[in-house]
This record gives C-alpha cells, sequence and structure tokens, in this order.
C-alpha cells in the first residue's frame, strides 16, 4: 500500500544496525517497476524517504510490516528479550523530517529478522533463524493481536534464514536465506 490506491509500492528499510550505532533509520517507498522483457536494469529515480529514530535509543531492527489496512509501517527491535513493536503512522508527515516511532508494545520472543502482513491485512507472520510465529488478525489493533500466543508454524531451518513474505494471493509465503 502507499499514497495512491491505484498503485503497488515496494518498501525497502535499512533499519538494520548490528552494533547499534546509528540514531536514524531510513525506508525508501517508490512504486513498483515493470520489468520490459529484454530488460536487464531498472534505474529507481522517484522515491519517498522516510526517517525515523526509535523513541528508546539505538537498536538492531531488521523486521518491517506495512499494514494494508491503515498503511502504517512497524518495525520489530532484534536483539531485546523481550522485543518491541514500533509504529509509524500514516501519512508520514514532513519533508525531510526525522520522524520518532512509537513505542507499542513488547513482544515475547527475541532475535526477530522478519516480518509481514497479509495482502489482505487478516494474517501476521514474523521469523527468527528457529521459528516462524503467526497471527490472525480478525480485525483487531495490531498490537492487540501481537499480545497473543502466536501458532508455531513449522519450518526446515535455512543457513541465516533472514526473510518472509506471504505470497501476493494468500495461498502461503516464502522464506529465504542470505546463504
Amino acid at each position: 500500500p502507499g499514497p495512491d490506491q491505484e498503485k503497488r509500492y515496494l518498501y525497502v528499510a535499512d533499519i538494520g544496525d548490528n552494533n547499534a550505532r546509528h540514531d536514524v533509520k531510513y525506508i525508501y517507498r517508490f512504486e513498483e517497476p515493470a520489468l520490459k522483457e529484454g530488460t536487464t536494469e531498472i534505474t529507481i529515480s522517484s522515491f519517498d524517504t522516510i526517517a525515523f529514530r526509535l523513541p528508546d535509543g539505538k537498536k538492531d531492527t531488521e523486521a518491517i510490516m506495512i499494514d494494508p489496512r491503515t498503511k502504517n509501517i512497524y518495525v520489530v527491535s532484534k536483539r531485546e528479550k523481550p522485543v518491541y513493536l514500533y509504529e509509524l503512522t500514516y501519512p508520514f508527515k514532513g519533508d525531510n523530517a526525522i520522524l520518532t516511532a512509537e513505542k507499542i508494545a513488547p513482544l515475547p520472543l527475541t532475535q526477530i529478522v522478519s516480518a509481514g502482513i497479509s495482502t489482505d491485512g487478516q494474517e501476521v507472520l514474523m521469523k527468527n533463524y528457529d521459528n516462524i510465529y503467526y497471527w490472525t488478525i480478525d480485525d483487531k489493533p495490531l498490537a492487540e493481536v501481537l499480545r497473543r500466543k502466536p501458532e508455531r508454524l513449522k519450518y526446515t531451518e535455512e543457513p541465516q534464514g533472514e526473510a518472509i513474505t506471504f505470497k501476493r494471493d494468500g495461498s502461503g509465503f516464502y522464506t529465504l536465506s542470505e546463504k
């Protein structure tokens, strides 16, 4: 989701920070490009930059979710136990402004490396290196949903498996290893 209901957007998050050194995190949003046959390269020249910081200091965050119902962005811290859910409320105000994410809720998980919300806005996945966690949203606020105990899905561990996303049609999900 994004500013124009008729378009699809990609979000690229520069939010990882293994050593917790960076005050500001960046998310880049742009219209999903169409790859034309015979094209081997696409240049993205038009994009929005969403700059933000966390209210409780520098932290490693690797997981990002965009709620298609509200267009809010959620990030999850990685290295604490519990990890924390943060929210950036749509619309993201201000040119060149650095926003402060709202700290929403602790989650009784750790090492969260990826997360996603289904395209219909009714399911959530999160993963760490060992587990995939699943919730149904049932039209409840995301923070309320994530306070419930998740279902653990079957997962064959991948070497440094750090990505998860729902299939666009909602019939399943994909994971991906960094190795």
